[in-house]
Parts: structure tokens; sequence; C-alpha cells
């Protein structure tokens, strides 16, 4: 009974082994400090306490990590934590992805004296997403030319909200009140 545990358990764990294997990122080191991951290219800022191991950063990088100019990982029960945070001068994330912040994260979340390391990314950042343009008044519509290269405007009439509208005629000449005094 136990070795059928035993073996059905090795099998999980090869098949794990696999898909980890088979999602894993390519990472290749160029020197002592510049590497690249899938392509892009990073540049190992810190190692403290050689926190840094290219087997573990294979198995758990993902390609959302590209979009940040910072990558913090560190190390807490045996497992790596991979971090995000952008550079000082960019306006994207909350204060607290700021790479000015990095210590206090460190302090705040991470293990006292645990391993961690930090590259930097030297590849082309992102442009961040465009505002999305209010459509409800057409605006697609009204920025059309005509052949001076003027805008043409198209005028607005006020039509009524509903099509049944009729204006309510005061009875017996009394002026037309929102509200109504009772009197005792």
């Amino acid at each position: 009974m136990n070795s059928e545990k035993k073996e059905r358990r090795q099998e999980q764990l090869a098949k794990k082994a696999e898909t980890i294997k088979a999602f894993a990122s390519h990472i290749k080191m160029k020197n002592a400090t510049e590497l690249s991951i899938d392509g892009h290219p990073y540049r190992l800022i810190s190692n403290y306490r050689e926190g840094f191991n290219i087997e573990k950063l294979e198995e758990r990088f993902s390609s959302i990590l590209t979009k940040y100019d910072y990558i913090l990982g560190d190390w807490g029960y045996d497992q790596l934590r991979l971090r995000g945070f952008y550079a000082s001068n960019s306006k994207q994330g909350s204060s607290g992805q700021n790479i000015d912040h990095i210590q206090d994260y460190l302090d705040e979340y991470c293990n006292f004296g645990c391993a961690y390391f930090i590259l930097q990314n030297l590849g082309e950042s992102k442009p961040g997403r465009k505002p999305r343009r209010n459509n409800k008044r057409g605006y697609h519509s009204t920025d059309k030319r005509n052949d001076t290269g003027e805008k043409m405007y198209r005028s607005r009439r006020r039509n009524p909200k509903h099509k049944n509208y009729k204006k309510k005629r005061s009875r017996d000449n009394k002026t037309n009140r929102g509200f109504t005094i009772r009197q005792k």
C-alpha cells in the first residue's frame, strides 16, 4: 500500500517538474552582473547573502514582471518571491511601488536578514496605456474637417427630452409652482 502511494507521488512530482520546465523562462548569463531573461536584458544590482539563484529564478519568473524597472527577489521559507518596482522618476504605480521604498518593503514584508537580490531592467520600458476617449457625444464625428482644414461643427438643437412632451398650462391663471402651500 505504501509503495503504491510512493509511486503515485513520484509520478505527480515528475509531472509537476515537466510542467515547470515547460513554462520556465530561459535565462542566459552574459557576465557576473548582466543577464538576459527571455531576451530582455537585466543587470544584477544587489546580491545580498548570495540570494541570486538562476534555477529558481527560471521557475518563478513571469512575463508580467517585464513591465517593472526593478525586480526584487527575496527568500522566505526556502521559496523565492519576486516583486516588481518602478523607477524613481516613473509615474506608473503607487508610491509604495517606487524603487525608493524598496528598503521599507524589505523591512516590512521580508524575513529579517533574508537573502535577496535586485535586478534592473535595461530594456526599453513599455509605454503606459493611453486613456480612453469618451465617445458619449460622438467625438469621432465632430473632429471631421472640410477641404480647407478647418473643423466643421454641427449645431445642436435643444429637443425636449420626451417625444410626447407638452407644456403644462396653469389652471385658473395661477402661477405654476413646483410646490403647494397648504393653509389651515
